[in-house]
């Protein structure tokens, strides 16, 4: 029920304030920053989650949030902004950042929330690595020696 309500509430906020997505009609924030667990969760999506399964193609902004009591953005919504920013610094997770960004089927793969967030037309997705967290991929490893 909350996060019907803040749905509605952000819907009925000035377009002036928060945009609209053009590509589903979803709110558009300038900005999402997000934080990632060595599971592949991030605002609190966790892995094979009904939030998850149910998502991309959910037109829900925002969704209970699974054992927290509160809610979060879904996935649609995560990629609706106009920038994202996940964040993985630490060598725990290597393995997670491994697969979010060298596995084609990242996107798909439920298993992984945060590699489901993609950049589509109109939204940037970047993420904040470190040398712990990079160590699993080569190419940017051999990169940051050079």
């Amino acid at each position: 029920m909350a996060a019907l309500q803040y749905s509605a509430m952000i819907r009925d906020v000035s377009k002036d304030i928060v945009g609209v997505c053009p590509r589903n009609g979803l709110p558009s924030y300038d900005l999402v920053l997000l934080g990632s667990g060595a599971d592949g969760h991030c605002a609190s999506l966790y892995p094979d989650s009904p939030q998850v399964v149910c998502s991309p193609g959910s037109d829900h902004f925002y969704l209970p949030a699974e054992g927290k009591g509160g809610i979060t953005l879904s996935l649609d919504a995560i990629m609706s902004a106009r920038h994202v920013l996940l964040s993985a610094g630490k060598y725990s997770q290597a393995d997670m950042v491994r697969k979010c960004l060298g596995w084609s089927n990242a996107s798909t793969n439920t298993k992984f929330p945060a590699g489901m967030i993609a950049a589509l037309p109109g939204t940037t997705v970047e993420w904040l690595v470190t040398e712990a967290s990079a160590v699993e991929l080569p190419a940017l490893i051999q990169w940051m020696a050079s």
